[in-house]
């Protein structure tokens, strides 16, 4: 039970780069639904890849916008609780999800 009422209290943590991010993923959104279509009109395969690395670097660069602000959240509380271990351990988990 400990473990969901940290993940509760994670989530309320406000996201000033929210809009942002936002803009990011509706592009992202746009992306997949360009390379949907390009798979229904039977486009060349090479073009289609190439949408699809374009769409896995918008990806990969908004997962980094969002493990840095989960770095300074996890930094951020550690300091305010002195609880370093805990925090420490919160973002190896995080690192470890976004490797894969």
């Amino acid at each position: 039970m400990p473990s969901s009422t940290k993940t509760q209290d994670k989530t309320q943590l406000p996201r000033p780069n929210k809009d942002l991010l936002v803009k990011r993923l509706n592009r992202i959104v746009g992306q997949v639904s360009g390379i949907t279509r390009m798979v229904e009109e039977e486009k060349y395969s090479g073009d289609i890849l190439n949408q699809v690395a374009a769409a896995r670097s918008a990806l990969d660069a908004l997962g980094l916008i969002l493990l840095e602000q989960q770095t300074q959240d996890c930094i951020s509380q550690a300091l305010k609780t002195g609880n370093g271990q805990e925090a420490a351990e919160q973002l190896m988990q995080v690192v470890k999800k976004v490797r894969g």
